[in-house]
């Protein structure tokens, strides 16, 4: 009965995280996905960056977490108490960090013990990718049976297999590198040797095609804005420019869609500085993304969005109504001129019809009482796929392996 019980609750899981990381990306403006493209994004930044996540903040979590698992089976901590204890422990670690010399990226900086997303869930979805964790399912599952696979844990196994004797699956990848002897008490974010090491082996070992795969292992530190802009791009496998390919050229081209519905509810505020300060904030930015892509036009009429649709496809569903809108957009090319870009008028009902489809009722254009909610930027920022905080954690990682990888 397990297996099946597993393959739902790893179906559910899936789910879940959708809707959690879809919540995070709620309460950031520049990454809130308001014309429906969170499924296309989503394929393209987990082929790039498996494992990943927009609110992971920095590589040494990924050990944190299994070791404060392993710490309370140690100390016999029973199922029904399990979730209480972690919580106690990542506040204990949070505050731990935060004596630390380096505090950048500590998760609950500012809402201390009220913190709602703790590491070890923001980072549980990573740390099955990885085959770090190796119980494929919820955290929530795992708490229920934390008794039963801990004392599987005990048995040994070589390798990446994930069941033990009798048929019992440890939760955690047995070669993980121990925790030091204090741990929490003195945590901070410098990977040793050691588990910089590990954690580049459990990249290429569960995503070896991967974008993160080639820069854990042949990467150089840079400051790239976009993946695409990397410094190495002529090096990356073929298959990885291709995805930068038609990735860079669906960020550039739907990032003035998202500038003109931004514009299109500046202009719907009340009269007055805000409404217009707003509005001729989005009209500069657009002027900017029209002079910006009439610089990339042979680039974006030559885009083979057939192969870019093929892609997709092969590794989620998109519904007809995204890719009529992608490809409507397209086909209206805004970006030839600002007065197509702000001013169109079929273009501009292209977005109102999107929003109103997505939303309903909840729609904000043409609804005062809706628009009271916005906080006068939405889903501004461009695609990339998730690259920030990928960089952020191959960082670490680079610094944890010392001289193998020179700042370009």
């Amino acid at each position: 009965m397990m297996p099946s019980t597993f393959t739902w609750l790893d179906h559910s899981e899936h789910d879940r995280r959708r809707v959690l990381e879809a919540v995070d990306r709620f309460k950031e403006t520049d990454t809130r996905d308001e014309l429906g493209l969170g499924a296309i994004r989503d394929t393209f930044a987990d082929l790039l960056f498996p494992g990943t996540s927009t609110i992971q903040t920095r590589a040494r979590y990924f050990l944190f977490v299994p070791w404060m698992y392993r710490q309370l089976h140690e100390k016999q901590v029973t199922a029904d108490k399990v979730m209480a204890r972690a919580r106690k422990e990542e506040i204990h670690l949070r505050d731990a960090l935060l004596q630390s010399a380096d505090t950048v990226g500590v998760l609950g900086k500012v809402a201390g013990a009220a913190l709602k997303r703790l590491p070890s869930n923001v980072y549980w979805q990573g740390l099955g990718a990885w085959k770090i964790r190796l119980y494929p399912s919820s955290q929530q599952e795992y708490h229920r049976y934390f008794e039963r696979l801990h004392t599987a844990d005990e048995g040994g196994r070589d390798d990446d297999e994930e069941l033990l004797d009798g048929g019992r699956m440890a939760p955690w990848h047995l070669h993980l590198p121990p925790a030091p002897d204090s741990f929490p008490e003195g945590a901070d974010f410098e990977l040793r040797p050691d588990e910089a090491r590990y954690i580049a082996e459990r990249i290429c070992f569960s995503a070896p095609r991967s974008l993160l795969a080639f820069l854990v292992l042949r990467g150089k530190t840079v400051d790239a804005d976009y993946p695409w802009t990397h410094p190495q791009l002529a090096e990356f496998p073929a298959h990885i420019q291709e995805l930068l390919h038609h990735g860079q050229l669906l960020a550039e081209s739907l990032h003035g869609a998202a500038l003109l519905y931004n514009l299109m509810l500046a202009e719907e505020l009340p009269p007055g500085p805000h409404k217009d300060e707003r509005t001729e904030t989005f009209r500069q930015e657009l002027e900017a993304w029209v002079a910006e892509l009439q610089q990339r036009g042979d680039a974006l009429s030559r885009w083979k969005r057939a192969d870019f649709w093929s892609l997709v496809q092969q590794h989620t569903r998109v519904s007809g109504a995204t890719h009529r809108f992608v490809e409507q957009w397209q086909e209206h090319a805004p970006w030839q001129s600002l007065r197509n870009a702000a001013d169109d008028a079929a273009v501009r009902r292209l977005v109102r019809d999107r929003e109103r489809q997505l939303k309903g009722a909840r729609a904000r254009l043409g609804n005062p009482r809706a628009l009271e909610l916005w906080n006068g930027a939405s889903g501004v920022g461009r695609l990339d796929y998730r690259w920030r905080s990928a960089a952020r954690i191959l960082t670490d990682i680079h610094a944890g392996l010392g001289g193998r990888h020179a700042r370009a």
